[in-house]
């Protein structure tokens, strides 16, 4: 596995998320060819995803049904975060810290949002689909918000909501082509 670096340490305008192995739900966060985190599903079935950074590790999980939440918490249990979504968009709240808009980029781009308190975009996450399977995202980070101690938390948690959606997605083809397959 490569070496996780500091954020601080790489262009942090143009990221890619990629994924690791076409059979597992492992990405990699990447500026060029330097590696900052790393997403994957704790197991085959569940929400439970772990985080991966050069100096931390977080815990990331899907709750809810009619007000469906992600929660960040650090790997002792403490809550850094928690992201609240529907249909078009949502808040990210980071504990005892700012809160930040969270909204689709458009009606007919899969692409999300995360905005700053004043509404402007300061992260933007295309998620890159090949043969009907998310293989990785594009970044794009608003030079402004380069040095916000929050990015590393907006990268992670938008990228835990895109693969979340782009998984629910997968399935749901996958089952409409078995059901069809077998009337």
């Amino acid at each position: 596995m490569a070496e996780l670096r500091p954020f601080a340490s790489v262009d942090l305008t143009a990221l890619r998320w990629t994924r690791l192995a076409t059979d597992r739900h492992e990405f990699l966060l990447q500026s060029g060819g330097t590696a900052l985190a790393r997403l994957d599903l704790a197991g085959p079935v569940g929400s439970l995803a772990h985080a991966t950074l050069s100096n931390d590790a977080w815990t990331l999980k899907r709750g809810g049904f009619l007000h469906p939440h992600v929660t960040v918490r650090r790997r002792d249990g403490i809550d850094l975060a928690r992201l609240q979504a529907h249909l078009g968009g949502g808040t990210l709240s980071v504990v005892q810290g700012a809160r930040y808009g969270f909204r689709r980029a458009g009606l007919l781009v899969p692409a999300w949002q995360f905005l700053d308190p004043s509404d402007r975009p300061i992260v933007h996450i295309e998620p890159v689909v090949e043969r009907r399977r998310l293989a990785g995202g594009l970044v794009q980070v608003d030079p402004s918000a380069t040095g916000n101690p929050d990015l590393p938390l907006l990268l992670i948690v938008g990228w835990y909501f895109v693969f979340l959606a782009s998984f629910e997605d997968e399935t749901v083809q996958a089952t409409a082509a078995a059901l069809s397959a077998v009337s």
